[in-house]
């Protein structure tokens, strides 16, 4: 069973990233503001949803795993390895709520122009989300030489 959530872990992990990736470079490779309006239009609440679905089960394994393999008793250890852990629950309850804050301004916004507060909000959510994620990814990798 720990090997199924594992590759179900590391699936929903590529696919958040994958998905973070394609639309941060989207936003950075459509110059005409007009076709980007058009493209989010029609990817974002698609994605919205399905990033909603991978970020549930990323942290439903994630908290299998961290219980499964005794992490829990590890934090309060003064040890690079809980560190770590303790590093990656911190980045992980920030990318989060920037996640939270992003989508409900992205679906309260939809079909609409955004204020330039809800743009500068979710613009700043978005560049968090997009490099927390490759910082948690390094993180990952440390926990997995460990274990």
């Amino acid at each position: 069973m720990s090997d199924i959530i594992f590759y179900l872990h590391l699936w929903a992990a590529s696919s958040w990233i994958g998905g973070s990736m394609l639309l941060f470079v989207l936003g950075i490779a459509l110059r005409d503001k007009e076709a980007q309006k058009t493209v989010y239009y029609y990817i974002g609440p698609l994605y919205g949803y399905f990033e909603s679905v991978v970020l549930v089960v990323l942290l439903a394994t994630g908290s299998y795993m961290l219980y499964d393999k005794g992490l829990l008793e590890v934090l309060g250890n003064a040890s690079e390895f809980a560190t770590i852990v303790s590093s990656k629950l911190v980045l992980v309850g920030l990318i989060t709520f920037a996640t939270v804050v992003h989508m409900f301004i992205s679906f309260k916004a939809y079909g609409r122009e955004r204020t330039q507060k809800e743009k500068i909000i979710s613009r700043v959510t978005s560049m968090m989300i997009f490099f927390l994620n490759l910082v948690i990814l390094w993180f990952a990798i440390q926990l997995r030489n460990f274990l």
